[in-house]
């Protein structure tokens, strides 16, 4: 009997060394254990195996920043917010700032985060002022206010380099808040409503030169297209003119040829006739050309549609019709009645 007891209290004693051996760690977090006061590993989230009564693990809660209902032996993975608390800077024009930021890190190693910094909180806060003093310091008044971005990337680098062997990662640094000294504040905003009068100034006066600008092109095209009417006003002119000029010459050219054309056709009827009639009526024919010149000119011409011949070139014209008739008669008597 008493063997049985001895052998169910080994059995307990068993089972309580091996349930006092499982560790269970929960997601996101991590647990330091340390073997006769040395560490020996980290265990990670989920089921672990220790060696009860040699292994111990560490108490890390300075660790975590703020965080309530957490495992004083747990360490927290998780990304972590740090409020720095608001510090005072000088610019390097000798203006003293009023800075509030924040920090986002992550404890990656977290062995190195235990047994590197005794302190790591108030090491990354007292790491971030100085960093923050410096690199003000470097930078003067307008630019420390409209180069937030460039100091947040500034600070993440330092930061992120200097916090590397402690096992944190800093992820993010944002600058909430800039403000600077209340009489500066107040210079400052007289300053931008000064600026935001002058750009409405500025801006008043640009619609104006448009405007302006406008105005003399409209001007300028309207000179130009009346300038351009009037010449081809003045083309369109010219071109008539010499139209008309152009068809006057062709009429009087016409006119000259008609007029040589009716004295070629006269001269040839004279011709024709001095061969015929020898001599009788030659004067008579001279006068006939003379006249028919005449009356080809007012043909030609038109300025006339009716002829009218000299009372004596009419009466010539009879005599020689009746000196016509009479040699016409002469030659009808027969050539024997005239050697009788």
């Amino acid at each position: 009997m008493e063997e049985y007891y001895i052998l169910i209290a080994i059995t307990l004693f068993v089972v309580l060394i091996v349930l006092k051996g499982i560790k269970q760690v929960p997601q996101g977090q991590a647990i330091i254990i340390e073997r006769l006061g040395r560490y020996v590993r980290t265990l990670e989230s989920g089921i672990n195996f220790i060696i009860p009564f040699l292994d111990k693990k560490r108490v890390v809660k300075h660790l975590n920043y703020k965080q309530e209902g957490l495992s004083p032996y747990c360490v927290d993975l998780r990304e972590q917010v740090y409020d720095i608390p608001s510090q005072s800077v000088i610019t390097r024009d000798n203006i003293n700032l009023t800075v509030d930021t924040l920090i986002f890190y992550q404890i990656i190693e977290p062995h190195k985060a235990l047994y590197e910094i005794s302190d790591l909180i108030m090491a990354i806060r007292e790491l971030s002022r100085t960093t923050m003093r410096n690199v003000f310091g470097e930078m003067d008044l307008d630019t420390s206010l409209s180069s937030r971005d460039t100091i947040n990337q500034k600070l993440r680098g330092i930061l992120d380099e200097a916090t590397d062997k402690w096992g944190v990662k800093i992820l993010r640094v944002e600058i909430q808040d800039i403000v600077p000294p209340s009489d500066l504040k107040e210079d400052m905003e007289r300053q931008m409503r000064a600026e935001r009068t002058r750009r409405q100034e500025v801006t008043i006066a640009e619609g104006k030169k448009q405007a302006a600008i406008l105005e003399a092109e409209g001007n300028k095209q309207s000179l130009i297209l009346n300038a351009q009417g009037e010449a081809e006003s003045r083309i369109m002119k010219a071109e008539a003119i010499k139209s008309e000029k152009i068809l006057l010459a062709e009429g009087e050219a016409e006119s000259i040829r008609l007029v040589q054309l009716a004295k070629a056709v006269g001269l040839d009827a004279v011709r024709k006739v001095y061969a015929e009639q020898e001599g009788a009526n030659n004067l008579l024919m001279t006068e006939v050309l003379r006249s028919q010149n005449e009356i080809a000119k007012d043909i030609a011409n038109g300025s006339s549609q009716k002829i009218f011949l000299p009372t004596e070139l009419a009466g010539l014209f009879g005599s020689i019709k009746g000196i016509q008739e009479l040699l016409s008669m002469r030659d009808a008597i027969p050539k024997s009645v005239s050697k009788e």
